[in-house]
Order: C-alpha cells, then structure tokens, then sequence
C-alpha cells in the first residue's frame, strides 16, 4: 500500500494502521462523514507483479459492535489493471448494509486472501448541515507510485466527496489595479474587484493527503448548508498541526468565477 493517500477512504493491509489504533490518537475516532445506506466513493492500489488479483468478498463492519455484514454481491468495485499495479474503483452508490447512524469501516477480501480494512467512517442520517466538496479531472492523475482513475467507465467520471464539519464565511474582498502614475495621480487601465471565500476545519493526514489534489483538479464544486453551489477557480489549503499530532487545524479559501472588472476611467 502507498504511504500516500489517494482516497477519501484510505484502504490499509492492517486494523492496527486506522487512525483510532495509532498510539497518538488517544482512541479517538475521526469523523469522517457518510450517509446511512451509502457508499463514500473510494479507490485503493495493490501491486500486480505476482499475478492477477480481483476482490473476493466484502463485508461492512460495525465500529462499535464488530458485526460484520456480507455485501459482496451488493458493491460494485472496479478494476483497471496497470504496469506494476492495479487500481480498484468503488464509484459509491446504495448499501444497505450501512443500516442505521454509527461508525462503520469495509473488510474487502483479495483472491490471494489478503485482507484490507478502510478507514472509520461515521455515517448520519442528514448530511445537510456539513459543507460539501466534490472534485474530479477528466483525465486519470498520474503519480510516480500510483494514480487516481477518473474514466474507468466513461462518460461515467469517478468523483471525489468528502463533508466536513464546516461552514463559508468572513470572505475577503480583494483589489487589482494595473496602470500608471502621472503628475501626482495614477490613472487606471483595468481595475479587478474579487471575492475569496474561507472555511475552516479539522483534519487528519490521510485527508489531507487526497484534499491536496483539490487545487489541481479540472472540477471544484462546494456546497454550503444552505444548498448553494460554487464552482471553484482556484483553491488553497494551510494546515498547522496541533499537539499531539493526530489533526491539523487547516484553513481552505477559494474563488469562483464571479470577478468584477472594469477597463479604465474617464479623466478630463
């Protein structure tokens, strides 16, 4: 497995690796939000150098209780094999196996018998009141040890969801001037007035490890509580982590295409 994550849902070869295990997580479980009887959208890679793999069996395992629930002929995880590796490709979707609000992680099965366990996730009855970040490319993103498939079965594109714990507000209003200075005045050729947008949230390394990719992406959508869309041209993530080192405390602004110009003035 990378030591990097491509996905909102990170797969690894061991229980002890989920974030709750590790010894500076005290326990505690992230929350990282999904829907009761759906699927968060995720992808993992394995190395194909010793044959041909394909998934067995999946179950979907409840944090709390460990009841572990057989949904094999129910999710539809795709493979699309590469030199060196494969990629599998869960598009998301309805599961009824994640039957009611709880924490809940997948236990998928290899032809080889070897095991991956998916990171925690909390699932909610009402995702309304957590901001929304969607974000796909229309190519695949190519990495040195692996890449994130986006067109396994076009024109269907594999997106990225993630809903965090958040909400816009204090937007920044920013100024361009371009022009030049003449007898003590300046004259202005083309004035710029834009809007920056801000959120702020917690989060974990192998979240940020997938959000990174956010800014690079061909397709930014955010949608706040209120059921506002917004397309992002750009996109900007800081993160400072706090002790003992389990999140970061991290701060995102974006922009859309909503710009005001103005080519000049009039001066007598």
């Amino acid at each position: 497995m990378s030591q990097n994550s491509y996905s909102v849902l990170p797969f690894y070869g061991s229980l002890e690796q989920q974030l709750c295990r590790r010894s500076y997580a005290y326990g505690e479980v992230y929350p990282l939000y999904g829907e009761v009887g759906h699927i968060i959208p995720f992808q993992f890679i394995l190395p194909n150098g010793s044959g041909s793999l394909d998934v067995s069996a999946v179950s979907v395992v409840d944090f709390n209780t460990g009841v572990e629930t057989d949904v094999t002929l129910y999710i539809g995880i795709l493979k699309k094999p590469f030199t060196g590796y494969d990629v599998f490709v869960c598009y998301g979707g309805l599961l009824n196996g994640i039957s009611h609000e709880g924490r809940w992680y997948f236990k998928v099965t290899m032809s080889d018998n070897t095991v991956l366990y998916s990171e925690v996730f909390t699932a909610v009855n009402d995702l309304s009141p957590y901001l929304k970040i969607e974000w796909w490319d229309e190519q695949d993103l190519v990495m040195k040890d692996g890449r994130i498939v986006y067109d396994y079965a076009s024109p269907l594109l594999f997106h990225n969801v993630v809903y965090l714990d958040s909400q816009l507000g204090m937007p920044d209003y920013e100024f361009e001037d371009e022009g030049e200075k003449r007898d003590g005045l300046f004259f202005p050729e083309k004035m710029i007035s834009m809007k920056k947008y801000k959120f702020s949230f917690l989060a974990p390394e192998y979240l940020l490890d997938v959000m990174r990719f956010i800014r690079m992406s061909d397709h930014i959508q955010i949608t706040d509580c209120y059921g506002e869309t917004y397309e992002a041209d750009t996109f900007l993530i800081t993160s400072k982590w706090q002790t003992p080192g389990m999140l970061a405390g991290t701060d995102c602004e974006f922009q859309t295409s909503i710009v005001a110009k103005k080519i000049g003035n009039d001066f007598t």
